[in-house]
């Protein structure tokens, strides 16, 4: 058994396929197979169920926690080395949400590139939970995303507040609320409540997406049980939507800002839906002896780009 053979294995257990695998790691099939077969001999039990699509067996699981693990303090051995031998280059690997990436990652990388032309970036996105425990297994340096604290094993940094509101077609809003549709969305000003707009249809994010758990939670506050009229995982998409009165969404005013710059210019109205509308987003990477210098710099430069008090 050795580092080679654990890489295998943890590309087998993602990709579901030695033929994917095998084509991921550049290696033929019977090297792949070749390596699994070595390691259940020596371990004296079977790994993988060698089925379409394959899956992993109890044994294999838990073998597949010592290979992230291994991976990881590989990677952690290879940076500290990296950082001693002043060699700054190799591959960060960033977790942050598609949304939250497409507002923050451009100007980051971008930057960042400028002063460590050694380092590429990997960005893996996923939902908030895979990412927190992407991070726990090592396949991510540092996320980009709501992190509880007192998890062991995670350094966890603040860096801003994400805060998040409603966007409504004003020639919706005239529909469903009449004449007395400024007062509905006063009220909701003043309230924190959707109660005034409760015959508005909405647009809702899926579970596990954290404007749309935030919006189903605002949604209950204000004893509304919504029938969506649609639901997506694209913000981008319900946006688009919301422009053509199809309903109202809830997303991070920074998107709605990117996308239309003024929401009046796209005939949309911006309500606001108070101070507890908003998502602590954090920086965190994992807790060791040695952190790598690149993690360490790339997360100055987001405090320094978007940090609150930046």
């Amino acid at each position: 058994m050795n580092l080679v053979t654990m890489d295998y294995f943890i590309a087998l257990a993602e990709e579901r396929s030695f033929t994917k695998a095998a084509t991921r790691l550049a290696v033929t099939q019977q090297t792949l197979s070749a390596h699994i077969a070595g390691v259940e001999r020596e371990l004296g039990v079977r790994l993988v169920n060698r089925t379409v699509p394959l899956t992993l067996t109890y044994a294999g699981e838990e073998f597949l926690g010592y290979a992230r693990r291994f991976q990881a303090e590989r990677r952690a051995l290879e940076q500290e080395f990296a950082d001693i031998a002043g060699d700054v280059q190799g591959l960060l690997a960033v977790g942050i949400a598609s949304t939250r990436g497409r507002l923050l990652m451009p100007a980051a990388i971008s930057a960042f590139s400028a002063t460590h032309p050694g380092v590429g970036i990997q960005l893996d996105e996923a939902e908030n939970d895979e990412l927190v425990e992407m991070l726990r297994e090592g396949r991510a340096d540092m996320v980009v995303a709501t992190v509880p604290r007192g998890i062991p094993g995670l350094v966890v940094r603040p860096l801003r507040e994400e805060r998040v509101v409603l966007l409504v077609a004003e020639s919706l809003l005239r529909e469903r609320c009449g004449d007395d549709f400024e007062e509905a969305v006063a009220q909701v000003a003043r309230t924190g409540s959707l109660a005034s707009l409760g015959e508005i249809p909405f647009l809702l994010l899926g579970e596990g997406d954290e404007p749309g758990d935030l919006s189903r939670s605002i949604l209950a506050r204000s004893g509304i049980r919504p029938k969506p009229k649609v639901m997506s995982k694209n913000s981008e998409t319900l946006v688009d939507l919301a422009i053509r009165g199809v309903g109202a969404c809830f997303v991070p005013e920074d998107l709605a800002t990117a996308m239309m710059g003024e929401p009046e210019a796209a005939g949309l109205r911006e309500v606001s839906l108070g101070p507890e509308a908003s998502i602590p987003i954090h920086m965190a990477w994992r807790d060791s002896g040695h952190v790598w210098s690149v993690i360490e710099a790339f997360a100055q430069l987001l405090s320094h780009l978007y940090g609150d008090a930046s």
